[in-house]
């Protein structure tokens, strides 16, 4: 039964046709003059791109799922910039995960600390262990990986994941009017009023005070 739902998880002409009505809802929504003979010109020529990414780059389907609500909801709130922000993070994640699957099948690979640092860049939403990305992203051991972070950053790893994750949040915070509660999942805090406590740890202010006196 597990084999049978994964199977139909992992059903790639159904995503793209739900990925096609998604994506033209977006572009109709946008109301642009050409927006929509372009978008489609430009879907059909990158079809075998398409699945490509979704063979080799999307293995867990709920990663698609969690990637496509936040860029949906984001639009929703009629906020430009926040709308921005998570359009140009929904392309890049693609490309940045056909750059991992290069490195490790050409066997290119960057040094550890600029593969992890990167990886972290543009995993700010997820769970993030320095065991999995010292193995799998690194391809070193998990000390050597935290060496690395301390004598090139001056941090352990967890102290430069959160240092990314408020710093990202607080951008968030001075250019969108996304939600806290929403900032805060969204740099990989599903505890607010822990979000809260390191935000307030690193600025000195909560972040509702934070983005009231950066708006002034």
């Amino acid at each position: 039964m597990n084999d049978e739902l994964r199977e139909q998880s992992r059903d790639y002409t159904a995503f793209r046709h739900a990925d096609f009505e998604l994506h033209e809802t977006i572009i109709n929504f946008a109301d642009v003059p050409m927006l929509h003979e372009t978008w489609l010109a430009v879907w059909n020529g990158l079809l075998a791109f398409h699945k490509k990414g979704f063979d080799e780059c999307f293995p867990d389907s709920r990663i698609l799922g969690e990637e496509h609500e936040h860029l949906v909801e984001t639009i929703a709130l009629g906020d430009p910039v926040a709308a921005e922000d998570a359009a140009r993070s929904h392309v890049e994640a693609v490309w940045f995960r056909l750059a991992e699957q290069h490195g490790t099948t050409t066997g290119r690979r960057a040094d550890s600390l600029q593969r992890a640092t990167a990886h972290l860049a543009f995993r700010l939403h997820c769970p993030l262990k320095l065991t999995d990305v010292a193995r799998e992203v690194a391809y070193t051991s998990p000390g050597n990986l935290s060496r690395l972070f301390r004598q090139h950053h001056g941090l352990s790893f967890q102290a430069y994941l959160q240092k990314l994750r408020l710093e990202k949040s607080a951008e968030l915070l001075h250019t969108t009017r996304l939600p806290v509660a929403r900032i805060a999942r969204r740099v990989g805090y599903r505890d607010v009023s822990r979000f809260g406590q390191h935000f307030k740890r690193l600025t000195g202010e909560t972040p509702r005070n934070y983005r009231e006196s950066s708006s002034r």
